[in-house]
């Protein structure tokens, strides 16, 4: 290798170490193929082997079911269960690849990826099962494809291919419309009606929802209905959870400030520059989105509200980087403090963890906690391997005899169902809160078992309680 090479290649070292660091980092804080909520949902209801949605609600993901699907049935739980730590190698590429176009140096470009890998939500969703990461690769695709990627394609090739990664983003998540809302804003100042040649590129991405379109056309749906349904729940014919009143909630930021602060989490480190208007154009096409995905995933009123803002922290990364990199001196501090800066949200995090842990700091709690799992460890610090769902179950599975009924709601149902995925709580019998189980045909022997009375109070009002080593056993009054 010549010196001019190496000389090249020296200041990407750290900051390419630091990547894979990032990346490998992930695999091992994987919270495995036993998972709470909707994360375990996920892992559970891949192995069915149904490959399409049969109806557009609004939380059918139906190009993530299929991709989900097809993953277990070739590689399986396991595998499963760590795919959105794969799926950081093209976020990184993609991010790379962004920052190189708004005119970011190499080192830049990988500080800018390693930057995003370790915030706090896109970590936090890389160790669980979750539609957010898959979502984000497209929608920062079609930003990559419109700011200089694949230059061969043409105007009308490029409008193609933006609308392809609008589909599929589309029937990923709903997210999808909020992200790309400033991308076609532009693209229909710059093309005016040469933009209708995304559509044709949009049906083609949309596929995956097919058959639950079609499905939803035969029950006497219009494609409006359809389409309102899927983006905001509300339906005149299908009942369901309406999402609409919980959009753009900023009265109720302050009651839900604690899932707030989780989600500006986040911001810490140079993507907090990147909240600052940029002077060039290429940058605020970028902003524009970031801003848009926070402001939107900052007033929805859900309390995870931090795993929408996955693109917009992408995004911020890339700008935060670039501004540090022109605020800071060149020189060999300036050097160190740029490569260090993608640490900032690890650093702050484990920092306040440790207080916590220490007593030093009280920091609100469920009023409920699940058996096994710390909550603050769980949601604010994704870096420390966090295997409580699998613990759950296993002390479930030796202290429950089999043939027994356990009732759960959502969050402790999606441990239970992952888990007898992979061949654990054989023989046991499981039912949510909100279902009509059959409890008096399991009292008494073999038995029923409540996980915890929140969400399950109209349950547990009907029997009488015992306390057991992770619930509670019901009997007859």
């Amino acid at each position: 290798m010549t010196p001019d090479k190496d000389q090249r290649l020296s200041p990407l070292l750290i900051p390419l170490l630091l990547l894979c660091a990032a990346i490998t980092a992930s695999f091992m804080a994987s919270s495995g193929p036993v998972q709470w909520m909707d994360n375990g949902m996920f892992l559970a209801d891949a192995s069915l082997g149904q490959y399409f949605s049969q109806s557009l609600g609004p939380l059918e993901h139906p190009f993530f079911q299929l991709f989900n699907s097809l993953f277990f049935q070739l590689f399986g739980a396991r595998a499963l269960s760590l795919v959105n730590s794969i799926l950081l190698l093209p976020l990184a590429w993609i991010i790379f690849q962004l920052a190189r176009s708004v005119g970011a140096a190499p080192r830049q470009a990988l500080l800018a990826a390693a930057t995003a890998v370790l915030s706090h939500a896109v970590f936090w969703i890389s160790t669980k099962a979750e539609v957010y990461l898959l979502h984000t690769l497209f929608v920062l695709l079609a930003y990559g494809v419109q700011l200089g990627g694949w230059p061969r394609l043409g105007g009308p090739g490029k409008l193609l291919v933006i609308g392809l990664l609008t589909g599929l983003g589309a029937a990923t998540h709903q997210l999808t419309f909020v992200v790309l809302l400033p991308l076609y804003i532009q693209l229909l100042y710059q093309h005016r009606l040469r933009i209708l040649i995304t559509v044709p590129g949009f049906v083609l991405g949309m596929a995956a929802a097919f058959p639950a379109i079609a499905h939803d056309l035969q029950s006497g749906m219009n494609l409006f209905e359809i389409g309102r349904r899927y983006l905001t729940g509300s339906s005149a014919t299908v009942a369901g959870t309406d999402w609409e009143g919980s959009m753009l909630r900023f009265d109720d930021m302050w009651h839900e400030k604690n899932s707030v602060c989780l989600l500006l989490i986040s911001l810490l480190g140079p993507q907090a520059l990147g909240l600052l208007y940029p002077a060039d154009n290429r940058l605020r096409l970028l902003w524009s989105a970031a801003i848009l995905n926070l402001v939107f995933a900052a007033s929805y009123n859900v309390t995870d509200r931090f795993t929408f803002f996955l693109p917009g922290v992408a995004l911020l990364s890339i700008i935060g980087v670039l501004r540090l990199k022109a605020w800071l001196p060149s020189s060999k501090a300036g050097r160190v403090l740029e490569n260090l800066s993608p640490l900032s949200t690890p650093i702050a995090t484990l920092l306040v963890y440790s207080l916590y842990t220490h007593g030093v700091i009280h920091l609100p709690t469920h009023t409920e906690a699940l058996p096994f799992r710390d909550d603050i460890h769980y949601f604010m610090v994704p870096y420390l391997p966090d295997r409580s769902a699998e613990q759950f179950v296993q002390a479930y599975e030796q202290s429950v005899p089999e043939g027994s009924l356990i009732i759960a709601d959502w969050t402790p149902m999606g441990a239970l169902r992952s888990a007898q995925v992979l061949g654990m709580l054989p023989r046991r019998h499981l039912a949510q809160c909100s279902e009509a189980a059959p409890v008096h045909a399991y009292l008494g022997h073999p038995g029923v078992y409540l996980v915890r009375l929140s969400y399950c109070s109209m349950i547990a009002e009907q029997y009488r309680l015992e306390e057991w080593a992770t619930g509670y056993a019901l009997h007859m009054k």
